[in-house]
């Protein structure tokens, strides 16, 4: 039996998306977007008619300050908990900016720029996680039909979320952002890009039908096999 596409939302809050995906009895937001992007998160919130108690969890794939930068002041006007696997907490704990390495030629530079003095720019509060994940976790209790799953490569501690009906949310695992239709798939920062595509294959071998990246719009999981089966160049 196929499971019926689950109801979602992606807003674009800064320079990434956020995705809210609908459960029984209210919704979980998967990521935060970037810094001072709150207020426009409520509004969002209240053109679709949801109040901001509605959202029963937060959960973040990786603690990258395009992705909690808004998350102190959304949880705080949520209420809810946040969720984050365990080699993430200490750096969202402490307010720590990373920049990943870069994959691509863009993205090397990018991050050698960032790391040399862009930091202070992109720091973002500090937040204390509730539910610390050291494997994958059931959504079942917060409504949802789907599991937060681990899937480093990004970074050693980046978790996707897979619904039953074959979405997957992933953060920075893969992108959809270049433009005239050059964008999928190969993220330009990994930590690891040989975990980047065990993650890949395990999200497909689990299901995923749709992937609804950080930085992009969604696209057919499919993408991802051919990418993979072109050989594993990076770029």
């Amino acid at each position: 039996m196929i499971s019926p596409p689950t109801p979602f939302k992606r807003i674009r809050l800064g320079l990434a998306n956020v995705y809210l995906v609908k459960g029984q009895g209210g919704w979980i937001l998967i990521d935060a977007g970037s810094l001072h992007q709150e207020r426009a998160f409520l509004c969002y919130l209240a053109k679709q008619g949801i109040s901001a108690h509605d959202i029963g969890l937060i959960v973040i794939t990786h603690a990258h300050f395009d992705h909690v930068g808004s998350l102190k002041a959304i949880r705080k006007r949520c209420g809810c908990p946040v969720a984050i696997h365990e080699k993430e907490a200490p750096l969202l704990k402490d307010g720590v900016v990373v920049f990943p390495p870069g994959t691509t030629l863009f993205g090397k530079a990018a991050s050698c720029v960032g790391k040399t003095c862009m930091t202070p720019f992109f720091r973002f509060p500090a937040v204390e996680p509730d539910i610390i994940l050291s494997q994958d976790f059931s959504l079942e209790s917060f409504g949802v039909p789907g599991d937060i799953i681990c899937t480093k490569g990004h970074t050693h501690g980046s978790v996707s979320v897979l619904l039953a009906s074959g979405e997957a949310f992933v953060g920075d695992l893969a992108a959809n952002h270049l433009p005239l239709g050059l964008g999928p798939i190969f993220p330009p920062f990994a930590e690891n890009v040989s975990d980047l595509f065990t993650s890949w294959k395990r999200l497909l071998s689990l299901g995923a039908k749709t992937i609804c990246p950080a930085h992009g719009k969604p696209f057919e999981a499919a993408l991802l096999k051919k990418r993979l089966d072109v050989g594993h160049k990076a770029g």
